[in-house]
């Protein structure tokens, strides 16, 4: 056998922490995506879970000739369904725009200004527990 070379039981153990590590870094991930929180929350007992999402980003520019937004929704209906899929049915929704910024820029033709805001709209979910149900395992 060379120096360098590994048995066949190493290279199996090897194998066996790296997918380890992998599995416990997925179960890490998902305890604390909205879906895990979720299930502890149903676990728990607890008969209300809300949370919190971002749904629309805004970003505005005030150029010299005339005021732009450029915006980007957020998709979070897979989000949504692994939430139902633990046990919780959707109750209530609440939107707030939350402002992060604006740009001003001086109007150079005529008098006045133009203003580009800047900021995001969170929603923020409320589910309750429905009567029955198992969360996903």
């Amino acid at each position: 056998m060379a120096l360098f070379n590994k048995t066949p039981e190493e290279i199996a153990a090897k194998a066996a922490a790296k997918d380890a590590e992998a599995e416990r870094k997925a179960a890490e991930r998902f305890k604390a995506s909205p879906a895990g929180q979720a299930r502890a929350a149903y676990r728990a007992g607890n008969t209300l879970f809300q949370v919190s999402f971002t749904i629309r980003s805004n970003r505005g520019n005030a150029d010299s000739g005339f005021s732009r937004v450029s915006s980007s929704e957020h998709d979070n209906t897979d989000t949504l369904n692994a939430i139902g899929a633990e046990g919780w049915k959707f109750e209530a929704l609440s939107t707030t725009f939350v402002h992060t910024g604006t740009v001003t820029t001086e109007k150079w033709i005529s008098n006045g200004s133009r203003e580009g805001v800047s900021g995001y709209v969170m929603g923020t979910y409320v589910f309750s527990r429905r009567p029955g149900a198992t969360p996903t395992s």
